[in-house]
């Protein structure tokens, strides 16, 4: 397995996100404009793609968002290798401060990344999320 980066949206993400968030979680407003000034990331199983994720600077920091993994390839860490390729990128454009908008019941897995919750529980699209953050060093 391996990842690419991308400075625009490549259909190979467009669709693991139609079909996690549109399809199985029933988002509607999966696509917005700052998929436009994001960089994206997507995990790729040979030529399969199968994860995706994306990134973008905000004030002082950079925000991941949209992790999404394909269903029959969860539980085998490629959430962890979106994340590692992520932070790296990151570092690479000298961020040092990661946030991101995780839905609760996935926040368990933020936690084991070293993410840290901070503020107070929201909703998006009826779904609660909770923002985490992280330090990374150069």
């Amino acid at each position: 397995m391996h990842t690419k980066t991308y400075t625009n949206l490549p259909q190979e993400a467009k669709e693991i996100r139609i079909e996690v968030f549109m399809k199985e979680q029933g988002f509607e407003n999966e696509f917005d404009d700052i998929d436009d000034i994001s960089h994206h990331i997507v995990v790729f199983d040979n030529q399969k793609p199968i994860g995706t994720c994306r990134f973008f600077l905000e004030d002082n920091h950079y925000t991941i968002g949209r992790v999404a993994i394909l269903s029959k390839y969860r539980h085998k860490h490629i959430g962890y290798m979106l994340l590692q390729a992520a932070e790296k990128e990151i570092q690479k454009l000298n961020g040092d401060l990661i946030v991101v908008h995780a839905q609760v019941r996935v926040s368990p897995f933020y936690e084991k990344q070293g993410y840290i919750q901070f503020g107070q529980i929201d909703e998006d699209e009826g779904v609660p999320h909770k923002w985490m953050k992280k330090k990374i060093q150069h």
